[in-house]
């Protein structure tokens, strides 16, 4: 067994450096940003547009920084947005960087059934992979992690809506009820894409053992988040605290549950030895000394693959 991992492929499921630049009316290459350009290994970032509870008009807020996004990201010719796994596949051969989006808040969804079909569609078409109903005021359609509200017949339609186009449920900002309605009324389609193990860390945006096993049951993800007081409940952690982390997911989902999903550029603080992405191949060699070869590749970029295989339609 070799003593040094090569780290070749990292897949995150979520960050908020497109939200930065949009707000600072930056680019990629603005200073201090934790999500970094030119690594040394193929990344496959998700670009969450975080869209605030308080939000008079969610979609026209959501369309304002799509249109920044794509703007922005052609400014660089690697960067390429896909739909699947196939096109992901495609970008890396190219040589180019692959990435995705995410939605925080969905609160444009209404009560117009049509109308709502049409945003879904609309959605899948611009790249978005993943989304949550609301952030952590919550909405209409459910409750987040500072309210008691739950899984509304709106959120209900919408989630299924969603699910038919092919876009994941994201539980990370959902309350306990509103997240426990999502993982029954759905047998797939569900993650937790910036969360970690509430049994480790007693945070409510962390999540309960039940809730992690039913997200492996249903074929899910959960990204490990690297904000310290999801890690440790203080204001400092480091790579170990991560490890402690996905060896929680792991025993109680499987190790092809666990991948990560950073936070960069939305979390004030960072592990001490993890403050960018240019310290990955750190996390890498970490996770290798654990569990091998094999199971780190699908720590970092594996599980992610395979899973958008299966839900990218």
């Amino acid at each position: 067994m070799p003593l040094t991992y090569e780290m070749r492929f990292y897949g995150d499921l979520h960050c908020d450096t497109l939200w930065r630049c949009y707000e600072n009316r930056t680019d990629l290459e603005a200073p201090g940003l934790q999500v970094r350009r030119g690594l040394p290994f193929r990344h496959l970032q998700t670009y969450a547009i975080y869209i605030p509870d308080t939000e008079p008009d969610p979609y026209r807020y959501f369309r304002a920084v799509y249109a920044y996004a794509r703007e922005m990201l052609r400014k660089y010719p690697e960067m390429k947005l896909c739909r699947n796994a196939r096109e992901i596949d495609e970008s890396f051969a190219a040589g180019q960087t692959p990435y995705l989006f995410s939605v925080e808040g969905g609160g444009f969804f209404g009560t117009n059934s049509h109308k709502n079909q049409r945003t879904a569609a609309e959605l899948r078409e611009k790249g978005v992979a993943f989304l949550s109903l609301c952030y952590n005021r919550g909405n209409h359609l459910a409750g987040g992690v500072h309210s008691e509200q739950g899984l509304t017949a709106a959120g209900r339609e919408a989630a299924l809506m969603l699910r038919e186009e092919g876009i994941t449920l994201d539980l990370s900002h959902l309350n306990r009820p509103s997240a426990d309605a999502l993982l029954a009324l759905l047998p797939d389609h569900v993650a937790a894409t910036h969360s970690n193990c509430f049994s480790l860390t007693p945070h409510p945006r962390n999540l309960s053992d039940e809730q992690i096993r039913a997200i492996g049951a249903r074929s899910g993800l959960i990204g490990v988040n690297f904000y310290p007081p999801f890690l440790t409940g203080k204001n400092t952690a480091g790579i170990a605290d991560i490890l402690a982390h996905v060896r929680r997911i792991t025993a109680l989902a499987g190790g092809e549950t666990a991948a990560f999903g950073s936070d960069f550029d939305g979390i004030s603080r960072t592990p001490e030895d993890l403050p960018d992405t240019g310290a990955l191949p750190q996390l890498a060699q970490r996770l290798f000394a654990k569990w091998g070869a094999e199971q780190t590749d699908a720590f970092l970029y594996g599980n992610m693959r395979r899973y958008l295989e299966r839900s990218l339609r």
